[in-house]
């Protein structure tokens, strides 16, 4: 019976053990987790990179802070997700207000905009927000109790889906593997990957085949449009707004013009509406290295943010110009 006592004990401490180191390398390096977690485990912030996977891994928060001006109190994260979760609509707002200072007074808001993220399924005849897919699925974002907790034991709990990804990813770091994405704590997410101009041509190909059947299921949402209104009226309290449309592929940019004549008319409309600077790149594209049919490559996304900063910098020059010459 001692022999089994002493056997038990030995095996609940390696356990315990075991289970501690596991914890404080989630606690000490979140970005081993997935692709989104790192998000939900940084303070709430002042200043926030709003949109879907274009923008999170296509905006720079340490390019556009340098540049920007930012200090502690108004430093930009970028929290943009994915279409799915970060699409606009009642969880993407909800997890805003979550993640925003509520007393943030001095905000930088850049709000990346595409037409994906306004639109639902064809077969949603009520344009209902209970029928959006993210709803329906209770996707993470919107859902959690806190957006700033390290660790989040409720988004391990109940989100994270490959337990075993800790040591994957520490795997992969501890070989410098090639093909490795990092989400930073700033939430820039961080993809390298192959560049050769043969396979990124496939991916744009394959991507491509994806998506051409896409706008017959798919279709504007004045609902999500309304959400977008109610994010934008939260935020202008906060501070500054601005909208900005990434370059993508030439193929899908094509695809969106037709899919989608009308969306850059309805952005200079909202952009007036509410006196928002709209810095509009999708011309651009084709001239900009992706990695796929809608990702900028990290090599560009520095080159971009580095553009934005300057057309954001230019915007408020001419603006104080302005209000100098009407006093």
């Amino acid at each position: 019976m001692k022999n089994f006592l002493g056997k038990l004990t030995i095996y609940i401490l390696l356990l315990g053990t075991v289970l501690s180191l596991y914890i404080l390398v989630i606690y000490f390096r979140p970005d081993l987790v997935d692709l989104f977690y790192y998000r939900f485990t940084t303070p709430k912030a002042n200043s926030l990179i709003l949109g879907s996977s274009r923008a999170a891994q296509g905006l720079k928060p340490e390019i556009l802070n340098k540049k920007l001006g930012t200090n502690s109190e108004t430093k930009i994260i970028n929290h943009a997700f994915a279409s799915g979760p970060s699409t606009i609509g009642p969880n993407y707002y909800k997890e805003i207000t979550q993640k925003l200072n509520i007393d943030s007074q001095n905000g930088i808001f850049i709000i990346s905009v595409t037409p994906w993220t306004f639109t639902t399924e064809s077969d949603n005849y009520d344009d209902d927000s209970l029928e959006f897919f993210e709803v329906k699925q209770k996707l993470f974002v919107g859902n959690l109790k806190s957006s700033n907790s390290n660790p989040n034991f409720e988004y391990l709990w109940e989100y994270w889906n490959n337990k075993f990804s800790v040591f994957e990813y520490s795997f992969k770091y501890i070989i410098n593997y090639g093909g490795i994405l990092r989400l930073h704590a700033d939430g820039w997410l961080e993809v390298s990957i192959d560049m050769d101009s043969t396979t990124v041509k496939n991916r744009i190909k394959q991507g491509m085949v994806e998506y051409l059947d896409i706008p017959l299921h798919m279709k504007w949402s004045n609902t999500r449009y309304y959400f977008f209104e109610k994010i934008i009226n939260y935020l202008q309290k906060r501070g500054e707004i601005y909208f900005v449309r990434l370059p993508i592929s030439k193929t899908m940019a094509e695809l969106e013009y037709k899919a989608f004549p009308d969306f850059d008319n309805k952005m200079k409309f909202t952009a007036n509406k509410y006196n928002i600077h709209y810095i509009n790149f999708i011309h651009e594209s084709g001239n900009y290295l992706t990695t796929d049919i809608h990702h900028l490559w990290k090599g560009d996304s520095e080159k971009i943010s580095n553009q934005l900063s300057d057309s954001i910098n230019s915007y408020r020059n001419n603006f104080i110009k302005k209000d100098f010459q009407h006093n």
